[in-house]
């Protein structure tokens, strides 16, 4: 069996938050399906990943997917399914109680939880996340830790207002037991179109790779790290060095999102619809998609991603289409020269 095949399913768009980075613009229930839709897509997926040989890897997120009424019936479909291997669940955790806890423990194949925080103190991740969110958050973590039914992780988004909050999140998170500490660059989408300014300058994202390899105790070239889009501070109850691990693009490699409606994205942040798991097959899609065919290949994009000697590295297609309106464009913020 080969490796794992990633799917981020956003399975609703309503939210009780308003982030101001979301990349969202509708709140509603209005691309939401039902059970019947929802086990269409699943099935969908079981075919494809039986043709490909493949298990498949699965978080659930939204929107915000606690508040989805089908998501008990949807995650006892995905867990009793041969075809899945994993699956996770990105939430805000500001809904998370004992009950939601009780009923999701019953899932074997449910691993981990991951929850956002934007900063390490009420003023800098409310401004972000909305007024009361840091201490709701902080209560429904401590509460997931004490279960210690699930891997807990926290999701942190670089925005140029907070990127001096990384050192801060990272020792409060090895401090308070955290099992991972996950690192995103923002994309300006949705509501959050207004605010390219927060967008991290090339600079900005160089100085923060140097900071984590320098708190992880790494020894490695930046060259060598260059094609990773996103890292995962990994901690260990018996050590006190973290490990550091990256997040290579999964675009059209190994890795799909599926949008409330059953839409199909390269990635959440590339929005660009491929394709519809209600209408298309997956195998369809995958294997004969021109977006994802173009995206492949290296000697199609544009700029200087395209002569780039970083073999495995073709910068981030989302950063191209949000800041150029053409996804094979160069990568704004990649740092590297020939």
């Amino acid at each position: 069996m080969s490796s794992p095949f990633y799917f981020q399913w956003h399975i609703t768009d309503v939210c009780n938050l308003r982030c101001r980075h979301c990349y969202q613009d509708n709140f509603t229930l209005k691309n939401d399906l039902d059970w019947n839709g929802l086990k269409t897509v699943c099935d969908n997926i079981f075919d494809a990943l039986n043709s490909w040989n493949k298990k498949g890897l699965i978080t659930l997120t939204g929107g915000e997917p606690l508040v989805k009424k089908e998501l008990i019936p949807l995650l006892e479909y995905l867990n009793e399914a041969k075809e899945i291997k994993e699956l996770n669940i990105i939430s805000n955790i500001t809904l998370m109680d004992d009950r939601k806890i009780d009923e999701l423990k019953k899932f074997k194949k449910l691993k981990k939880i991951k929850f956002s925080l934007e900063g390490i103190t009420p003023e800098i991740n409310d401004s972000i996340r909305g007024k009361g969110t840091f201490k709701t958050i902080i209560k429904n973590f401590e509460l997931l830790k004490s279960k210690n039914v699930f891997e807990v992780d926290l999701m942190f988004t670089l925005l140029k207002s907070n990127l001096k909050e990384v050192p801060k999140i990272f020792s409060f998170a090895k401090k308070n037991g955290l099992d991972g500490f996950i690192l995103e660059r923002f994309i300006p989408l949705g509501q959050s179109m207004a605010m390219k300014k927060e967008v991290l300058s090339k600079d900005d994202w160089k100085n923060l790779v140097e900071l984590l390899i320098d708190l992880c105790q790494v020894d490695c070239n930046l060259n060598d790290i260059l094609h990773l889009k996103a890292f995962w501070v990994k901690f260990h109850p018996k050590s006190r060095i973290p490990s550091l691990l990256g997040a290579p693009c999964t675009v059209g490699i190994d890795g799909l999102c599926i949008m409330p409606n059953a839409d199909v994205y390269p990635c959440r942040r590339l929005n660009v619809p491929i394709g519809n798991l209600l209408k298309n097959d997956l195998t369809d899609i995958w294997e004969n998609s021109d977006v994802l065919f173009a995206l492949r290949k290296k000697y199609n994009l544009k700029g200087k991603c395209s002569s780039c000697n970083i073999q495995y590295c073709r910068g981030c297609r989302a950063l191209a289409y949000a800041f150029k309106g053409d996804y094979l464009k160069e990568d704004v913020q990649c740092w590297h020269e020939d």
